[in-house]
């Protein structure tokens, strides 16, 4: 049973930053891609979907962030 449980909490660790490492790594391949030849509209797609992208991801580690608190007040 040990097994298992360690499985779920890495599991359970991976699913809540997959988000992160995600908006992180496709931020990283865009900007490769607009440094490559920058012209002015690669940059601004790279300017925009890195503004939201970072805000998906704040708006995730609030909520990750809250959830303990919502989990005690149950309990």
């Amino acid at each position: 049973m040990d097994g298992i449980a360690l499985v779920r909490l890495a599991l359970g660790v991976i699913a809540d930053r997959l988000i992160t490492i995600m908006g992180l790594s496709m931020s990283c391949a865009l900007a490769c891609w607009g440094m490559f030849d920058p012209v002015q509209n690669r940059v601004l797609i790279l300017l925009i979907f890195v503004i939201f992208s970072y805000m998906v991801i704040q708006t995730k580690e609030r909520t990750k962030d809250e959830r303990p608190i919502k989990a005690a007040k149950e309990e």
